[in-house]
């Protein structure tokens, strides 16, 4: 199989419309998307990306043909752990379906980890569901369940 030539960008403010369906996705892996490809009905609050480019964000968008195909962010929340006394950022990603399978779900964890140690983050954390497939590529690169136990679902990642 030939590779699919993505192209990789910052998250920007200007994306917020964008990462809140990404959001969705997160939210709803375990759903099948309607038959005309319109992703599960999952309730984002609307304006949960009215404040980004605030101190704590980052990432990166992939793009195919111009269009965004999928995102890898991060964000300090209100509730975030600690690691050596610093918040840690709380790390997400989605690929719009038509794009998965094609590598670049991990190309976009790899830069969004990268974007987070170039910040100056010294870990970064993510919350996966025991049954997703993903959570595999997050060990693969690193990502270890938070307090030791192996079916936690809290996973981080020293950087």
């Amino acid at each position: 199989m030939t590779p699919v030539p993505y192209a990789f960008r910052e998250i920007a403010p200007a994306d917020a419309d964008f990462l809140t369906e990404m959001l969705r996705l997160t939210l709803a892996w375990h759903l099948v998307p309607a038959a005309d490809g319109s992703p599960p009905p999952v309730l984002v609050p609307p304006r949960a990306f009215a404040d980004l480019g605030r101190p704590g964000d980052g990432g990166v968008v992939a793009t195919y043909a111009g269009e965004p195909a999928g995102a890898c962010w991060y964000r300090i929340n209100l509730t975030a752990r600690q690691y050596a006394g610093e918040p840690v950022p709380e790390l997400l990603i989605a690929v719009w379906p038509q794009y998965r399978a094609q590598g670049v779900g991990g190309q976009l964890l790899d830069r969004g980890i990268e974007h987070a140690r170039a910040a100056g983050y010294g870990a970064i954390d993510l919350v996966v569901e025991l049954d997703n497939p993903a959570r595999a590529m997050y060990l693969r690169r690193g990502f270890e369940p938070i307090g030791g136990a192996p079916d936690a679902r809290d996973l981080r990642k020293i950087l």
